[in-house]
């Protein structure tokens, strides 16, 4: 499978793990938080057709911010996320991701089932409102830039980077 992601600023990155790490000051709870949001996950067999697809989709976009306003606990994956605010130019990323490979996204990242977030826990079994409550006393609405886009395989234990697409400065 694919993900294309748009990518976060460090600065952005770190405020994001300072939150995670609040909860969990042992570092017991797995590995830092890559900050990005994902645009669509592509699970087909056409890997360089999507990749080129997605290069020309995303042509000349310049950077651009957007602003997370809370952390959300979504129960069917059993994640605590941080929820950006609605923003223009995400959704409309998306949606121009949506139209041209709308049939072949998983079912999080097709049409209006996605919602953009950035995870910052995962935990099955775990009191999700008890870990998004000590988050929440370590959170205010960050700002971050998306400085670019990836294409990133999911492998067993992990992820591998297969394209960048920059943006273009603001």
């Amino acid at each position: 499978m694919l993900c294309l992601i748009a990518k976060l600023d460090d600065a952005a990155s770190a405020k994001l793990n300072a939150i995670r790490k609040a909860a969990f000051p042992d570092g017991g709870q797995g590995k830092q938080v890559y900050g990005h949001i994902t645009l669509a996950s592509y699970p087909g067999e056409r890997e360089t057709a999507f990749v080129r697809s997605c290069r020309e989709l995303l042509a000349e976009i310049p950077a651009f911010e957007i602003t997370y306003e809370s952390l959300v606990i979504l129960q069917e994956t059993h994640i605590i996320v941080a929820k950006p605010m609605d923003s223009e130019i995400l959704t409309m990323l998306h949606r121009r991701i949506a139209e041209k490979h709308g049939d072949d996204l998983d079912p999080w990242t097709k049409g209006d089932r996605w919602y953009p977030h950035t995870t910052l826990f995962y935990g099955p079994g775990e009191n999700l409102e008890q870990i998004r409550s000590v988050m929440t006393r370590h959170f205010s609405p960050i700002r971050a830039k998306v400085v670019r886009f990836e294409l990133s395989r999911v492998l067993p234990d992990g992820y591998e980077i297969v394209d960048r697409i920059a943006l273009l400065p603001c």
